[in-house]
Parts: C-alpha cells; sequence; structure tokens
C-alpha cells in the first residue's frame, strides 16, 4: 500500500466505498487534466491514483477524497495546512509539493508530486537489513531541515513515521526525501495539553502524560524514525500503549515525580506510592495496568535483542570499520538530544543540525 494513506487506511471502514473513478479516466482541474494511469494507494479518506498531467506531462499523484460528509472537516484542515505550507521551497525544505486542490463530481481531489517509496518501504525491500550511518545522517539532515522549515511557520506535522517519510527518486537522487501527509498537521496556536496526537510507538511522552507540548514533539518522532533506520526495528513498540511507556522509561528513563504529578494521564500507567514524607510515582505492572485498564498488554515480539539504553545502541551491529565504534558514539549523542524526555530541553532541529554528526569534515565516512 502506497504511504500517501497510510494513516487513512489503519482506519478504514467495511461500510465506507471506494471513489468510483477508474483507470483511464481524465480528472478535470480548472488549469488542466489528469489521466488516471493507476491507483497506487487506499484507505478511509479514498484512493490515490498515479496520474499524467496532459499539459505538463509530468506524473503526478492525486488524492482523491472520499464523497463523505464525516470526513469535510478533515479534508478542509488538510488543505489549510497544505496551502500554509505550500509558501515553502518545497525541494529546499524537504516537504511534499503540493500542486492544487481541485472538485471531481463533488469530491475533493489534491494533486502533489509524485514520489517513490517510503521509508518503511525500503527497510521491508532490504529485508530488515538496517541503513549505515551516513544513509541515516543524509535521511536526518534532511527531515531537521523540514522540521525547521515548519517550526518557522508554526506548525506541528504530528505524524511522523517512516510511513511518512518517502524518497524523491532513488535511481536518480539516492536517499532524498521528503516529509508527506500533512492530514493530522496543526497549528501551534491550536496545541492544547491532553491532545491525543502522534502514532504508538512515535509519541512524544509529554503528549502521552497529557503536558503541554510544542512543535519539539516532532523532533521525538524523527528520534524514533533515525533509530528505526538504525535497529531496522521501532525502539518503542507501536502496538501498545502501555509497553511503549514502559519500553520508553527502560530506555530513556523515568519522568521525574513533579512531572508526572502534573500530567492528566499519569494514572493511566503510574501508580502514586508513600515515600516517607512524600510520595513518588512508580510503572504499573502488567497485571496492574489490566486490572486499571481492562486491557491486557501486548507481548512485544522482536527479531533483535533491543537495547536496555540508548547507549546500548553502541553495542548493537558493532562490525564494521576500526573508526566504527567512535562513529556511532556521536550518532547516539546526537540520538539523545532529539529523544530527551523534557520537550524543553530537547534539541531543536537547528541545533540538532550543527551536532558533530553532521559537521564532521568527512561525514561520507561515516
Amino acid at each position: 500500500m502506497s504511504s500517501w494513506l497510510s494513516s487513512a487506511a489503519s482506519g478504514a471502514s467495511e461500510t465506507l466505498k471506494a471513489p468510483d473513478v477508474v483507470a483511464g479516466q481524465t480528472l478535470y482541474s480548472s488549469c488542466c487534466g489528469y489521466s488516471v494511469l493507476e491507483f497506487i494507494g487506499e484507505g478511509a479518506f479514498g484512493k490515490v491514483a498515479k496520474c499524467l498531467n496532459l499539459t505538463s506531462r509530468e506524473t503526478v499523484a492525486v488524492k482523491i477524497m472520499k464523497k463523505d460528509i464525516e470526513f469535510i472537516q478533515d479534508i478542509d484542515d488538510e488543505v489549510t495546512m497544505l496551502n500554509m505550507i505550500s509558501v515553502l521551497d518545497s525541494d529546499h525544505c524537504n516537504v511534499v509539493k503540493f500542486f492544487e486542490q481541485f472538485d471531481h463530481m463533488g469530491q475533493t481531489c489534491l494533486a502533489f508530486e509524485m514520489l517513490d517509496c517510503s521509508l518503511y518501504d525500503l527497510l521491508e525491500e532490504r529485508d530488515w537489513r538496517p541503513l549505515c550511518l551516513h544513509e541515516i545522517q543524509a535521511v536526518a539532515q534532511q527531515l531537521l531541515v523540514a522540521l525547521d522549515a515548519l517550526r518557522g511557520l508554526r506548525i506541528l506535522h504530528t505524524d511522523i513515521k517512516p510511513d511518512n517519510v518517502m524518497f524523491v527518486n532513488r535511481q536518480d537522487r539516492p536517499f532524498s526525501v521528503k516529509l508527506i501527509d500533512f492530514g493530522a498537521a496543526i497549528p501551534a496556536s491550536e496545541v492544547e495539553p491532553g491532545m491525543m496526537i502522534q502514532p504508538t510507538g512515535y509519541r512524544a511522552p509529554e503528549v502521552s502524560l497529557g503536558l503541554p507540548f510544542t512543535e519539539s514533539v516532532d523532533v521525538w518522532g524523527v528520534g524514533c524514525i533515525l533509530a528505526f533506520l538504525y535497529l531496522a526495528e521501532n525502539l518503542f513498540p507501536v502496538d501498545c500503549d502501555y509497553q511503549m511507556i514502559k519500553c520508553m522509561v527502560q530506555v530513556v528513563g523515568q519522568p521525574e515525580d513533579h512531572v508526572l504529578s502534573a500530567a492528566q494521564y499519569t494514572p493511566c500507567f503510574f501508580i502514586e506510592e508513600e515515600a516517607g514524607e512524600s510520595t513518588t510515582w512508580r510503572l504499573m505492572t502488567p497485571e496492574e495496568f489490566t486490572t486499571a485498564s481492562s486491557m491486557k498488554p501486548e507481548e512485544r515480539n522482536s527479531f533483535i535483542e533491543l537495547p536496555g539504553s540508548l547507549d546500548d545502541l553502541v553495542n548493537i551491529y558493532p562490525e564494521g570499520k576500526a573508526a566504527d565504534s567512535e562513529d556511532r558514539r556521536i550518532f547516539i549523542d546526537m540520538l539523545k538530544g532529539l529523544l530527551h524526555l523534557d520537550g524543553d530541553q530537547r534539541s531543536s532541529p537547528c541545533q540538532a543540525l550543527q551536532h558533530s554528526f553532521f559537521t564532521r569534515s568527512h561525514p561520507q565516512e561515516i
């Protein structure tokens, strides 16, 4: 399935019918026609078609939204975000290029540049063989540039994950990537504590706990993506919120007691206990979580032995040249900044780009 609608597909309902558009048909906007070549993705919101722009002769991707009143506000919100980011130089800022919105038979259509496969597709294609550090460096640099541009517009993407980072053209431009899917993006002015955003496994701790948050939640998402590329495995579980929190506590530490006391959702995962003249919080056991939530945590299955801390990453896949261990330590130090528990102390995209992981004299040797 195409990454264009991967997030929508997860919520697809059997009662929703796909748009009645077929290959060979031409969709007309006010300025050109789009000949439908084939469909490359489908989800709850509709389909994505690979089309030929009959005026420019360029191949483009057209997202054809379902004619359903349930999604009208979502469509309007996505178009608003796309129009806001359209002021950016999409190639320089590494975000998908949005061409236009038009209607076809009462259905909203969104035309984008045609991209290649996603980061998730790449790992699957490689039989889950991790990327080299110089490849990770290229992806990381472009994503941080994208986040810096969005930060300048005061926009949160909120759906940073491997499916939503796509290659431009792997044959001609290896490891040139762009951030896609702004369907869940929100202006920073609309952020409220307690909003549930971001996918499980890529969700910042302040969001999981119901604390105030900023654009730094997207930095956390990028950190999780880089760990995914390094491990060829998700750093934090993606199928269970409890297991995600448990793994987060293990790998990056437990938030301080005063932070947990101020958070809305702390009692969903932690228990407060007496500790002398004060109280302290501890993570629930799986059994306690089941009792409190009536949900049994899903067991995590992994093909590799996952790290007990970020520092442990240096011992994973240690084979390579003599300098490899030091290169890995530099990468992990940069990653720690992206995955800081405190969103206010987390590296900003601009700060991260100044790290020696990116500024060393011979990055091609990493």
